[in-house]
């Protein structure tokens, strides 16, 4: 049950999308900004990292805001290397690590992913998210 949160936790993190007025202009710079507004706590800038037609868009919603509320948890981009880009859709292969500061139990994990990015309008978001590897610390 501990892994399944811990899972979840992670998916919520990678998923993190509202209308913020901000404009992601590569792919990487969504996937920074999204780690960035993690760490500090910024529930509307974390939603404006998510494209809004992602089919996970509400999960991570209710997600991000119970993270926000049990934990401290700080998020660092380890990797961070476009893979993938044609049209108005881009991969982006991470690595992401994860630690506790404050909260609960939790597993410190680092995630190995890849993200999938679309266009909206003009600004990158994240669509979907592929974790290829969790390991617990």
């Amino acid at each position: 049950m501990k892994k399944f949160i811990s899972f979840l936790f992670v998916i919520a993190i990678i998923f993190s999308g509202c209308s913020v007025k901000n404009n992601y202009s590569t792919p990487e710079y969504s996937i920074e900004a999204n780690a960035k507004f993690m760490n500090e706590e910024d529930f509307d800038g974390v939603m404006s990292t998510i494209h809004p037609e992602s089919p996970s868009y509400s999960t991570t919603e209710k997600l991000v805001k119970k993270i926000f509320d049990t934990y401290d948890l700080s998020y660092k981009l380890e990797k961070v290397k476009l893979i993938e880009k044609n049209g108005n859709e881009a991969k982006v292969e991470f690595v992401q690590l994860t630690t506790k500061i404050k909260g609960p139990e939790f597993k410190n994990n680092r995630t190995y992913g890849i993200h999938t990015l679309k266009l909206d309008g003009d600004s990158w978001k994240i669509f979907s998210t592929e974790v290829t590897d969790l390991k617990f610390l």
